[in-house]
């Protein structure tokens, strides 16, 4: 069986890369930067959606009281 040789693979598709780099081109890099920051911008929404219904619910238990 063949060794081959050290490399690494694109955080964003996957393809073979020198050892140590990040990303195949510089368009997989920005694609994988928005894909980051549009997935912490729904965990950002998710969270604040929970407390907010968590404060929401505690208040309507405390009023009902």
């Amino acid at each position: 069986m063949a060794e081959l040789p050290d490399h690494s693979h694109c955080r964003f598709c996957g393809d073979p890369i020198p050892f140590g780099g990040k990303y195949c081109s510089e368009e997989c890099g920005s694609l994988y930067e928005a894909r980051t920051k549009k997935e912490t911008r729904k965990e950002r929404a998710f969270f604040a959606l929970a407390i907010l219904a968590v404060a929401v619910v505690t208040a309507v238990l405390y009023l009902l009281r």
